[in-house]
């Protein structure tokens, strides 16, 4: 399942948790992500100290983890299940013919 999550950083952590960020080595980023978890991307509005990730995971308590690794300077106000196109259409299609039943 693909998820949707913004990220905002503590006003006044956001110093921190982006220097913390920057100087991340290849190493500490690739192991940032828990098992289970697929990082698809990551944007960053880094003037205003937010951005957005898209994660692939089933499982909601490494997702859960990760979030909570950076709970000490960033908080997550959304976090949402997304659908790709395929995905959605097949979906909506389900639905439909659910209700026509």
């Amino acid at each position: 399942m693909l998820f949707y999550a913004e990220y905002q950083c503590d006003r006044d952590k956001q110093a921190d948790a982006q220097g913390f960020f920057a100087t991340m080595t290849e190493e500490q980023i690739a192991g940032e992500v828990p098992p289970g978890i697929n990082l698809i991307g990551r944007w960053h509005d880094i003037p205003n100290g937010s951005g957005m990730v898209i994660i692939e995971t089933d499982d909601q308590n490494s997702l859960m983890n990760w979030m909570m690794g950076w709970s000490a300077m960033c908080t997550f106000p959304v976090v949402k299940p997304v659908a790709d196109d395929a995905t959605a259409r097949k979906t909506i299609k389900a639905m439909m013919a659910a209700q026509e039943s």
